[in-house]
């Protein structure tokens, strides 16, 4: 069947067969057969011949994943650094981390790579995370010289890009296809993409617009260092604690706020109107200066239905956007699987690259 579809010898099929058997990417089982003549040889993945490390920021946690070659999660280590962590212990933290995720790892499975997918500012072709608005006194932490003594490659990529790359690859996006992905969740940033190539992604900085000033004179400390932020008056971080004012028992991280909000009438709540009006507002001004395609929204706000709603009115109704292609609105995944994929895709084709070219 193979040799139909791709136009190969048998032979060449059963010499590549054997070089990726050889390498332990193949599993090779012959059942037993009542029949005469040779038997049919069964052949399964090894998802589990090489992994690697994941490394994400979750609301004001680190979190380090074993992930294997079908991009599932092994096991998993959380840390969670104070808001005042400086380099040095950001570089502990995560060391640690990336140990005890990598011991997630049975006997076997070759760690290929280790894969830093970071909210803030990056320097990427550098590995260097230069900013981050959660650890204000961490400043231009080099990732390569902190954790290159561990063996494995050091990858970085910014988590909006990665969940963007994800979500095109799994959409199969078109090449002229341009995106816009808007996260509300703990903080507010965006990601734009034409086609699969999201921009900037090799750089690691774009549209980090949860820190564009307001200008509003409200005079609220944002936890990048400046004051009156769109986060301050939208993120979760901001207004998650007066949301529990009205909404009792609300989990403050985004997984269990995106559960709770769902379900929830928002639209009576004068915390989410204000701040669902500048979110509308920057929304339907960044398609006027993006024109996107597509919108995907993600984060635990939209979930909610009504609010998801009021994303799709708005754009629908945006003045100067009437006389365009209609906007495509979604929601993506709530759980990590889109940013996951998008950021181990790249390391895993290399490792898979090396290890088949590698002598037996």
């Amino acid at each position: 069947m193979i040799g139909r579809e791709l136009g190969i010898r048998s032979t060449t099929i059963s010499d590549l067969v054997g070089q990726l058997v050889a390498r332990d990417l193949v599993h090779e089982n012959t059942p037993r057969s009542r029949t005469k003549g040779r038997p049919t040889s069964i052949l399964s993945f090894n998802a589990q011949r090489l992994g690697a490390v994941y490394v994400t920021v979750t609301d004001q946690s680190l979190v380090a994943s074993a992930v294997d070659l079908n991009m599932r999660t092994i096991g998993q280590v959380i840390a969670n650094p104070p808001p005042e962590a400086d380099n040095n212990n950001l570089v502990q933290s995560l060391r640690q981390l990336i140990k005890d995720a990598a011991r997630y790892f049975p006997p076997g499975m070759e760690n290929g790579a280790i894969v830093f997918s970071l909210s803030g500012l990056l320097d990427v072709p550098g590995k260097i995370w230069c900013v981050s608005s959660r650890w204000p006194r961490m400043r231009n932490l080099d990732l390569g010289q902190a954790f290159g003594d561990l063996g494995p490659k050091i990858w970085l990529i910014r988590n909006l890009d990665a969940e963007l790359t994800g979500i095109s690859q799994a959409e199969q996006h078109g090449e002229e296809e341009t995106s816009l992905l808007l996260h509300w969740g703990h903080g507010i940033g965006a990601a734009y993409a034409v086609g699969r190539e999201v921009v900037n992604r090799n750089r690691g900085r774009f549209c980090e617009i949860g820190h564009w000033m307001l200008g509003n004179g409200q005079n609220r400390q944002c936890t990048c260092g400046n004051k009156d932020c769109l986060e301050t008056v939208a993120a979760l971080w901001a207004i998650g604690p007066r949301l529990a004012e009205e909404f009792p028992g609300l989990p403050q991280n985004e997984r269990e706020a995106a559960i709770t909000l769902a379900r929830l009438d928002l639209l009576d709540s004068p915390v989410i109107k204000s701040a669902l009006s500048d979110m509308l507002r920057l929304t339907a001004n960044l398609c006027r200066l993006l024109f996107p395609d597509r919108v995907v929204l993600t984060g635990p706000f939209v979930q909610n239905p009504d609010i998801f709603r009021k994303f799709v009115d708005t754009l629908a109704v945006a003045p100067m956007l009437r006389s365009v292609d209609k906007v495509r609105v979604s929601t993506g995944d709530a759980h990590q699987s889109a940013e996951v994929s998008g950021a181990l895709s790249g390391p895993f084709e290399e490792c898979l690259a090396a290890l088949v070219s590698r002598e037996v």
